[in-house]
């Protein structure tokens, strides 16, 4: 591997000179600094904010704090308890409802550490660290789009910017926050980083993690084995029973991706776990899933071994919805004289998922384009696509307050 080179703030950034890829014939953000851009950037790359780590989810929102009220928004935090402060910040004080939403995290998957050992470093426009990509290049492009907000859409607008510490790994209380904000949500605009080659996500599969226990009867496997009943054995069965459903249905997958059970090598196993990896498109087919599973846990799968169904919360997918066929993300690009939007239909789940299970319309993936997710030594955020997506939000709100009756 070769070795990383360190940022040097005030050279690097004096030093680049973005080819945009984009060419805008109305400039949207007029306002847009490069320099200061990274600056900020940089700011929030240095800091080790896994899920979980309290510490630094807390950093991140008192900075994001700081920046919003500079601009006279309101702000308010939530604590997330083992996840640390959500954020809302909103044009108007008092908010009930939004209008519009910016969904953006503050989480990474990069463990405690690698802030450090990843930092910021950028050639060429293409922007490497901790965590760049997903999501700190867009969280910071979010505060952007929002210094400079057109002013009908300020004026006729309830804007909120809602920042979840918990979206790489959820908890019983960032779900909970995030379920509350997407209630009172008409269109979100999730600020996950865009897919290389212009690319934006209309629909994602929802996810569940379906966790299945059994129950069986310990014997001695040398002496008395009829005696026993075999939780492991059960499982067996009921594995490739339970993957057979996701056949029935389009787009269904059903993985079994842990399992353990037993206790000794000379003894009947009296208890077993499986647990699916469930991922679906709509969420009729979810419960329709869920309803065939639960049925065969009541049958059985063994004689005399009881198996159970749990999971923590039901999810939902990302639909492509008629209310988020009517989003003007199109409109905006076309009006940039960017490239239109290329809409893709994706597996791995999102805040967007909430938001559209609230009734919400969604567009997701509005972020800086990046790709190599979650891998510390690739991931990357093409900076060249910072100005061009900050315009894009800017328009795109200016698009739907024009669109609002009065």
């Amino acid at each position: 591997m070769t070795t990383r080179r360190k940022f040097v703030s005030g050279c690097l950034a004096a030093s680049l000179t973005p080819s945009f890829a984009f060419a805008a014939a109305n400039d949207n953000a007029s306002d847009f600094d490069m320099k200061q851009y990274v600056k900020e950037l940089n700011e929030l790359v240095s800091i080790d904010s896994k899920s979980g780590h309290v510490e630094g989810a807390n950093k991140i929102a008192d900075i994001l704090e700081k920046r919003f009220k500079s601009i006279r928004w309101t702000v308010t935090t939530r604590d997330c308890a083992g996840r640390g402060k959500a954020l809302i910040a909103t044009n108007t004080p008092n908010q009930d409802h939004y209008d519009v939403v910016l969904s953006v995290h503050s989480d990474t998957v990069q463990p405690v550490g690698n802030a450090q050992k990843y930092p910021l470093t950028i050639k060429d426009n293409i922007a490497h660290g901790a965590g760049v990509a997903d999501d700190k290049s867009s969280l910071n492009a979010v505060w952007w789009i929002c210094k400079k907000i057109p002013p009908e859409a300020l004026k006729k607008l309830n804007i909120a910017v809602i920042v979840n510490p918990g979206e790489e790994s959820g908890s019983p209380a960032s779900r909970a926050f995030m379920d509350e904000q997407a209630k009172k949500t008409d269109i979100a605009l999730v600020y996950e980083p865009g897919r290389p080659g212009n690319g934006f996500v209309r629909s994602r599969k929802g996810s569940m993690f379906l966790t299945i226990n059994f129950y069986g009867r310990p014997a001695h496997a040398g002496n008395n084995p009829q005696d026993g009943r075999n939780a492991i054995e059960a499982m067996a069965k009921a594995i490739p029973e339970i993957k057979a459903i996701a056949s029935e249905y389009k787009d269904v997958t059903l993985n079994a991706d842990v399992v353990k059970g037993g206790t000794t090598p000379n003894t009947i196993a009296e208890d077993a776990t499986v647990v699916f990896d469930f991922r679906f498109f709509n969420d009729q087919t979810r419960d329709a899933v869920l309803d065939k599973i639960e049925a065969l846990c009541k049958r059985g799968f063994a004689p005399d071994v009881t198996s159970e169904l749990k999971y923590v919360a039901k999810s939902s997918a990302l639909s492509h919805t008629e209310k988020s066929q009517k989003l003007i993300v199109d409109q905006a690009s076309k009006d940039l004289n960017q490239p239109a939007p290329k809409w893709m239909d994706v597996g791995g789940a999102s805040d967007g998922n909430r938001f559209s299970g609230g009734g919400a319309a969604v567009a997701c993936a509005m972020g800086v384009i990046g790709g190599d997710l979650h891998n510390p030594e690739k991931e990357w955020s093409d900076l060249s696509t910072v100005k061009p997506r900050i315009e894009l939000g800017r328009k795109v709100l200016e698009l739907i307050a024009k669109n609002k009756a009065n």
